[in-house]
């Protein structure tokens, strides 16, 4: 029988909620406590998730509970001191993204984990949905050929994005603004195709929606490793929400759709009337049959709990068997690295 963990959550907005959802569900955990520096956040959430115990100060339950991993999910201003603190207590920590804003607060983190057996990982959920795992599968394999570019795309409609609407919201108070807390996430999609290396070439960005208090609200960036070349499109005046993702080999193209949760696969085509015909035929009728099953799991599945529940999964086995880390610290940290790297330069332009 496995061991059954302890776990407790500190941050109880809205994300955690969506946490406790999955962590509810796995047998091998047991939520023991929450804490948040808001009362009715932390009652009302040990109450509806019915967690035996809630805290208003983080630093009494990391000492009064027996846990075994903390789960943070607050603004990342709190991230580093919380995650040092959980790990000076011996404490294996999951941290939501990003793993901080800066890599000076990162590299408190990481000189923590130096010389400790705990383990800590970042939640970059999207490496984890569907879509995604068999794309890294294919990639891993060789399947596609050599990487020459990849391109991703992330577009919000500015009425539905509720941290760009809203003027008071803690993510307008971070290095970079909204891009600052929106960037990690087509940062680490890249980082896993195009490997950590990846360096900003050129970054570019402009105004062009009516949200006054957003001084930036369209970004283009080049980025490039010495696996090939990456682009970056980020706009907040979108009709619908998209996360796409193009990646071209020397052999074939996926076209990844991570909302949709889609991958086509488009290898050498003629240019004759025929296979141009044949091909259409074939991407529609492949692209109907995913979207016809995707559809049937999100009736009964909340979309992203695959990808939450696969991480945690994996997170707890590298636990279990002293492995590595669903998401790596050096992954991580290059992530923020990156991300640091481009509001420098977004910063540069205002």
């Amino acid at each position: 029988m496995k061991e059954k963990y302890a776990i407790a959550i500190v941050g109880c907005g809205a994300n955690a909620q969506n946490h406790l959802q999955i962590l509810k569900k796995l047998k091998n955990l047991k939520v023991k406590a929450v804490c948040d520096t808001d009362k009715k956040k932390a009652s009302t959430t040990s109450k509806k998730w019915k967690i035996e115990h809630y805290y208003l100060d983080f630093s009494k339950m990391i000492s009064e509970e027996d846990i075994s991993i903390l789960s943070i999910i607050t603004p990342p201003s709190s991230h580093a001191f919380l995650a040092v603190e959980a790990l000076k207590h011996g404490i294996n920590v999951v941290i939501e993204k990003p793993l901080t804003m800066t890599t000076k607060e990162a590299d408190s983190i990481i000189d923590a984990l130096r010389g400790s057996k705990t383990k800590m990982t970042v939640v970059h959920d999207m490496l984890f949905t569907k879509a995604m795992v068999k794309s890294l599968s294919l990639i891993r394999d060789q399947e596609i050929g050599e990487i020459l570019n990849v391109d991703v795309k992330v577009m919000n409609n500015p009425e539905d994005d509720q941290m760009a609407s809203d003027p008071d919201h803690w993510c307008h108070k971070t290095f970079g603004g909204r891009f600052g807390e929106m960037l990690p996430h087509p940062v680490y999609v890249l980082q896993s195709l195009l490997g950590d290396d990846l360096r900003t070439r050129s970054i570019s960005v402009s105004k062009r929606g009516s949200i006054p208090w957003l001084l930036n609200d369209e970004l283009h960036a080049i980025l490039e490793s010495e696996k090939g070349f990456g682009s970056l499109y980020v706009s907040l005046n979108a009709p619908r929400g998209v996360f796409s993702c193009d990646a071209y080999g020397t052999r074939e193209n996926l076209r990844i759709d991570l909302i949709r949760q889609t991958m086509l696969r488009l290898g050498p085509r003629g240019f004759d009337k025929f296979s141009i015909g044949k091909d259409f035929l074939s991407e529609a009728c492949r692209l109907l049959f995913m979207t016809m099953k995707n559809a049937l799991e999100f009736s009964f599945r909340k979309p992203g709990e695959y990808a939450l529940s696969r991480f945690y999964t994996m997170f707890i086995d590298s636990v279990r068997k002293d492995i590595e880390p669903p998401v790596t610290p050096e992954m991580a940290y290059n992530t923020v690295r990156i991300v640091e790297e481009m509001c420098k330069a977004i910063q540069r332009r205002e």
